[in-house]
């Protein structure tokens, strides 16, 4: 039977204590045990906690290393001589609480972070001859067969060759409908197979699939803790000097040791050394279950400073993906009779243009009938024999070779959109023109939202850098609210990294969004590369920061505000753990507390710093819904390029 995780020998070593010092305090208390078995349990009690850490504490200053361990075992030490063995017991006792409680965060945080690379299937089975066998998903290579049963974890990326099926993405985009895949379509290491069986062939197995990279990325984050120690253990080089100091004053101005010890005791910096590590684990895990991957604390830190937030546009503001955006049809046409033509000659072509005219179609209930012939010219469009004559759809040069005039007016309209950045295509039937279809590349909904709530949040400087065409680029730029004199359009990878450059030298903090293609050295450059978590894209996954892993970059304000709220959490919890230690300090000093109270007091001020960083632990559910955006299945050229329509 497997133990509660709870159940563990740290665990049980910190109860053996707890219940010696109980005993020998009721016992004490209540006179029912002899003097020195009390006191044999409390020393008992103080051996099991506190070895460990004195330990630990000898070995560092072994190694000219200063840390945070000192100042307790001369407090420990310093009660011991002077008889007050619960005190020691209880110091011992609350630093080894603490480092559990510290444990716990770290171990709680790595498990939401881990959770969501829960899913990764470690075997499959391989094709071999007439039957299947089980084999490691590490053992598998490209061009391998696996079968995929109903309810199985895709065990790869691949492509289906035999079989259809519904697959849940669910864990990759964040997205519930499930996705209907067939003969030829790609599925995703991780995603869940609903309802038929499936063999796909292998592209990416183990670690180099879409999944093994997002398990990669989680273990890099959940092993990595806080950079907080390090400043604590170099704090510790003057705070505990100044407090030995201020100790050996008070007994030599009340010439009372018993105060110097409970100085000594309530000094301790242990809500300090939470200070940092439980907030940014608190953060990391609410950030896991939002779907934001972080891979250190560090970036967290430095989101609080962003004042520059740069975005590449292609499949960062926009979506990717080609779009119909408008349809113009020629006189006596109709838009739906136009889009339904377009779509009858694209039906079944792979072109991703043939494939935004479809879903347009379907969008708009139109009925698709199937065509009996059709004849696809690569880089040209496609010509079909349809119900309703026959059809052509594609470019200037396609038109002309079908035989299709295009009318001036029309020319006119496809040579202003293609300035934009989109693509007209061209739609004759039966050699005479019906009109025009405007695809692009459309502007994911909630960027405009993004963009106003990532000024809210203090990144009031917004650029686009952008290897696409200016005029393109500006489009985007207008629909979004970017100036234009922020737009940068036509920059190679190397070009985007000295803009980069650029920035920082000019004293910005940034933080570069791009979809981790051909973004890798901004990424790198960049105080904060964030990356749009990609089902195709896993080169986002090595070179960034931070992960968007629910597709968009809608949670990237709630990112940088997570910063900032991280930022004032661990400002707080340090001035309250300073202050804390301050005013008990004075209280020793004068004599208001015994070194058994200052135990007790110390222990309260660490759980009020654990209490407060908690609080990030709902971050995921506090910040408030900014960002929003609509789109329109099919919306129409602007009037200026209308009007010139003849």
């Amino acid at each position: 039977m497997q133990r509660p995780s709870w159940c563990t020998g740290e665990t049980a070593r910190i109860g053996l204590a707890v219940l010696l010092l109980a005993v020998a305090l009721a016992g004490g208390y209540l006179r029912a045990l002899p003097s020195l078995l009390v006191t044999a349990l409390t020393i008992a009690s103080l051996l099991i906690t506190a070895t460990p850490f004195v330990v630990e504490t000898v070995r560092g200053l072994a190694r000219r290393e200063r840390n945070v361990g000192e100042l307790a075992t001369l407090a420990i030490a310093a009660a011991v001589l002077i008889g007050e063995y619960t005190a020691a017991a209880e110091v011992g006792l609350i630093m080894a609480v603490g480092e559990m409680a510290e444990e716990f965060a770290f171990n709680r945080s790595k498990r939401d972070i881990e959770g969501i690379a829960v899913a990764n299937p470690g075997h499959a089975l391989r094709k071999d001859g007439d039957g299947w066998t089980e084999v490691r998903t590490d053992d598998l290579v490209p061009g391998d067969v696996v079968l995929v049963r109903p309810g199985d974890l895709v065990p790869v990326d691949g492509t289906v060759v035999v079989g259809s099926s519904g697959i849940d993405e669910s864990r990759l985009t964040g997205e519930s409908t499930p996705v209907e895949k067939g003969v030829g379509g790609n599925v995703y290491a991780g995603t869940v197979n609903l309802d038929g069986t499936l063999e796909v062939r292998v592209s990416r197995a183990g670690e180099d699939s879409t999944y093994g990279k997002i398990v990669t990325l989680v273990k890099e984050a959940g092993e990595r803790r806080p950079p907080a120690r390090p400043f604590i253990d170099h704090f510790a080089s003057v705070y505990t000097p100044v407090v030995l100091a201020v100790a050996g004053a008070v007994w030599a101005v009340t010439g009372d040791l018993h105060r110097a010890i409970t100085l000594l005791i309530v000094a301790c910096p242990c809500a300090l050394l939470l200070a940092t590590p439980s907030a940014v684990l608190a953060a990391t895990g609410a950030a896991a279950r939002k779907g934001v991957l972080i891979k250190g604390g560090e970036y967290l830190e430095a989101a609080a400073r962003v004042d520059t937030c740069v975005f590449d546009k292609t499949g960062t503001l926009t979506r990717g993906i080609p779009a119909v955006t408008g349809v113009v049809p020629a006189d006596g046409q109709d838009e739906h009779a136009l889009l339904g033509l377009a779509a009858a000659a694209e039906r079944g072509s792979p072109h991703p243009f043939a494939r935004a005219v479809m879903a347009a179609a379907e969008r708009a209930g139109i009925e698709v009938r199937a065509q009996s012939e059709a004849r696809l010219t690569h880089g040209m469009g496609v010509e079909a024999l349809t119900p309703a004559g026959r059809v052509v759809v594609g470019n200037a040069l396609m038109m002309e070779q079908a035989g299709v005039a295009i009318p001036p007016g029309a020319a006119g309209t496809g040579t202003a959109i293609a300035r934009t950045g989109a693509t007209p295509l061209y739609v004759g039937r039966d050699g005479a023109f019906a009109g025009l279809i405007r695809v692009e590349d459309q502007v994911r909904p909630e960027a405009p939202g993004v963009v106003s709530a990532i000024r809210a949040e203090g990144a009031e400087k917004v650029v686009i850098l952008t290897g696409d065409h200016e005029a393109a680029a500006r489009d985007v730029a207008a629909q979004i609210g970017i100036g234009a004199a922020e737009v940068k359009a036509g920059l190679f990878p190397a070009e985007k990294l000295e803009q980069i450059r650029t920035l920082q030298a000019e004293g910005h903090t940034v933080c570069f969004v791009g979809d981790g293609t051909n973004d890798g050295p901004a990424l790198a450059q960049a105080e904060i590369g964030v990356a749009i978590g990609s089902r195709e894209d896993t080169v986002a996954l090595e070179t960034s920061d931070v992960v968007l892993m629910r597709g968009g970059i809608a949670a990237l304000p709630w990112f940088l505000h997570l910063g900032r709220q991280t930022s004032r959490t661990i400002t707080a919890n340090v001035v309250f753990a300073l202050g804390f230690a301050a005013v008990m300090a004075g209280c020793a000093a004068g004599g208001l507390i015994t070194p058994a109270t200052a135990a007790i007091a110390h222990q309260f001020g660490t759980i009020i710093v654990l209490a407060n960083s908690v609080r990030l632990a709902g971050a995921d559910r506090d910040f408030p819904a900014r960002v929003s955006g609509k789109t329109s299945d099919i919306s129409h050229i602007p009037n200026d390029l209308r009007d010139s329509f003849i």
